[in-house]
């Protein structure tokens, strides 16, 4: 097969997948709503613009996600909002990460992967209840300032490390108060939010490697038990962190386009806006990893799919 047939073949299963996500997301997708405002879409349809970054490369996961955006509100717009070329750009950047992240990933072994994955979870689980502690037994919390006239005369010499930083970073602002509770939260609920993540990849590792009954093999074409053809390598791991950490991190910088943008949401703290999106992004990609695991099982069964995949390691 020439260079230019091996394209032309991979574009043509590139339209193909995101036919069907314009069809899912157009009939069996949903808004939640939030604040006045679509919150949040729901569905499965973004699975078929997940598979060609894996299957072929960052730079068709990157047409499939753009034109999924772009085309999906065009032929059926929401109504009261209008295009933002923004959130297409994010797209298209997405899936041009998720398909470099999955070529980082799926030549390393499972236990590799496990080990740094356990590792961070640790060190954001540590971090975020070591800094919890510090605050709590200098008193430090969202309150801290109430009863206090004159935020710049508090003595911090004689507190712990991290009380007094978040101190110290806060007392001299226009607002103490509110600058303080955002430092609690980023020392505190954000690296504890990440280690959560991390028990959440391993358990999905650990459910649908067992469910998949994911045995290791030499190669890339590594089989399970049942005869299915798998491109992983003994876990299911980099599927996951290639569906959920991209997607939170598509998620994250939609959520802060949206605030910027939509008038029901700029009145609200953008954690406001940011946590229940998030969360329903989580639950949405765990939910995907499972679908696009089965989808690249029968995919890899494919002589005429097999043939055309991207086996190139970075």
């Amino acid at each position: 097969m020439s260079k230019s047939g091996l394209h032309l073949r991979r574009l043509v299963a590139t339209a193909v997948f995101l036919a069907i996500s314009l069809i899912l997301r157009n009939t069996a997708s949903g808004y939640i709503p939030l604040f006045g405002a679509h919150g949040a879409r729901v569905g499965i349809h973004g699975v078929f613009t997940i598979l060609p970054a894996i299957l072929f490369g960052p730079w068709y996961g990157a047409v499939a996600s753009g034109l999924g955006d772009m085309l999906g509100h065009f032929i059926r717009p929401t109504p009261g909002e209008a295009w933002l070329w923004q959130l297409t750009a994010i797209a298209t950047c997405g899936g041009f990460i998720r398909g470099w992240v999955w070529r980082l990933l799926r030549g390393r072994s499972p236990e590799w992967t496990r080990v740094v994955v356990i590792a961070m979870t640790l060190l954001f689980l540590a971090f975020g209840s070591f800094s919890t502690i510090q605050l709590r037994l200098e008193g430090v919390s969202r309150g801290f300032y109430e009863n206090i006239v004159d935020p710049t005369a508090v003595d911090t010499t004689s507190m712990n490390f991290t009380s007094r930083l978040a101190i110290a970073r806060t007392q001299n602002t226009g607002n103490p108060a509110g600058n303080l509770s955002a430092r609690i939260f980023e020392a505190t609920v954000m690296p504890l939010a990440a280690g959560g993540l991390g028990i959440l990849l391993l358990v999905v590792d650990l459910v649908l490697s067992k469910h998949f009954k994911i045995e290791r093999r030499l190669g890339v074409e590594a089989s399970d038990s049942g005869g299915m053809m798998a491109p992983w390598n003994g876990s299911i791991m980099p599927i996951a962190l290639t569906v959920i950490l991209v997607s939170l991190l598509i998620n994250s910088a939609n959520s802060v386009q949206l605030w910027l943008t939509l008038t029901a949401w700029r009145g609200f703290p953008f954690i406001y806006i940011w946590l229940p999106r998030a969360g329903v992004s989580l639950v949405n990609s765990t939910f995907n990893v499972f679908i696009a695991a089965l989808l690249l099982g029968v995919c890899y069964k494919q002589p005429h799919i097999k043939s055309i995949v991207d086996y190139s390691l970075s």
